[in-house]
């Protein structure tokens, strides 16, 4: 099968959706596809991002690639921002996927946004917008995929017709890389240091339990905004308490959940929902508990595998509480961790997702997912 994949962003560049995309072109090329990838050739800025409406020039760009490549199928990631719309159809006659990764084309602001928060101007002409993007997509697209269940309802609320599930996939750690989780004491975190990812609500719930479990450390992993937040923490509790890694590659990320007693996601879906973070797929597939804000793209994975505690999103003190029970709890962290382990094994293996993948290529509908 030929494959072409479309991304405002380069494989491996930028946040989650990016890591899948390397790993996907990987993944693909390893079941015997051609895969060609139009990516990062669009950089709209100041004035110009009036063409993230709709920019004629990707549009073009994008058919002579397909005219030099004859993909049988046109698989569409994150083109909302960069590409826009204008490239959903290209070629004309090619089966056409969309993979939704977060609920921008639901209405959501824009995870790349400054901070996170949208002012309510903002929220509106986005829901406008997204409604015009709906509208061209439920038109040009063959199949619609999303990365969790509450988006798969979402997207077919939304009056999309085929929508498929496919989720994210991890590999697991290296044999013999992950340290016992009872050797391990830090509290990790990884992702954009951002409002919504609710970076300023784990600063303030490690500086609140901090005292009480002096092994323990915070270890950060991004960058972003709210590393200021974090650096003033470093500043009260000690530097050698709060770790930040900052931007890493795969491998980084890997060693960082070696050694993790902990995974926190903190979201907070009222500044923005989650689609499904690519962080507890990777925690889990390392056998390491998690605690997550009540957020349904977060909650879902939680839920099916029992692999840790949910918190209200935006408050500190509880979200501690729940870092300070797995920190104190080494079976139950143990038993969440395996737990986590057995499902992503399963459920978010790379051999799992490429199959159905390739299924939805081919113009097969899928069966729901278990936990759907």
């Amino acid at each position: 099968m030929r494959v072409l994949l479309v991304n405002d962003l380069p494989p491996g560049s930028g946040g989650g959706v990016e890591v899948h995309l390397s790993r996907l072109v990987a993944s693909l090329e390893a079941a015997g596809d051609s895969v060609a990838v139009f990516a990062g050739e669009i950089h709209h800025q100041g004035a110009g991002r009036i063409l993230d409406v709709w920019d004629p020039r990707a549009r073009a760009r994008l058919a002579a690639l397909a005219r030099r490549f004859r993909p049988d199928v046109v698989h569409h990631h994150n083109v909302l921002r960069e590409l826009s719309v204008s490239v959903l159809g290209v070629p004309r006659g090619t089966r056409q996927v969309l993979t939704c990764h977060d609920h921008r084309l639901l209405g959501a602001g824009d995870p790349g946004s400054p901070g996170g928060r949208v002012p309510a101007v903002g929220r509106a002409l986005a829901s406008t917008r997204a409604r015009w993007e709906r509208v061209i997509a439920r038109h040009r697209v063959d199949a619609v995929i999303g990365v969790s269940a509450p988006m798969v309802e979402a997207l077919r609320r939304a009056g999309f017709g085929q929508v498929e599930y496919v989720p994210y996939f991890a590999r697991p750690l290296p044999a013999n890389a992950g340290v016992p989780l009872d050797a391990c004491h830090d509290v990790v975190y990884v992702g954009r240091l951002a409002a919504d990812k609710g970076v300023d609500v784990l600063a303030a719930a490690f500086g609140l339990l901090a005292a009480s479990w002096p092994e323990a450390r915070l270890v950060a992993v991004g960058e972003g905004p709210e590393r200021v937040g974090l650096e003033a923490l470093a500043a009260e509790i000690g530097p050698e308490r709060v770790v930040l890694k900052g931007a890493t590659d795969a491998g980084g990320v890997q060693a960082a959940m070696a050694s993790a007693r902990l995974v926190v996601v903190p979201s907070v879906p009222a500044r923005r929902p989650e689609g499904s973070p690519m962080v507890a797929i990777e925690a889990a597939m390392a056998g390491r508990p998690l605690v997550v804000s009540d957020d349904p793209g977060l909650r879902e994975l939680v839920d099916l595998a029992g692999c840790g505690l949910v918190v209200p999103p935006g408050e500190a003190r509880p979200l501690a509480g729940a870092i300070g029970r797995l920190l104190g709890d080494t079976e139950l962290s143990v038993r969440m961790g395996q737990a986590g382990s057995r499902m992503a094994q399963g459920r978010h293996s790379a051999a799992a997702a490429v199959a159905r993948l390739r299924a939805i290529y081919a113009g097969q509908r899928q069966l729901p997912d278990p936990g759907l």
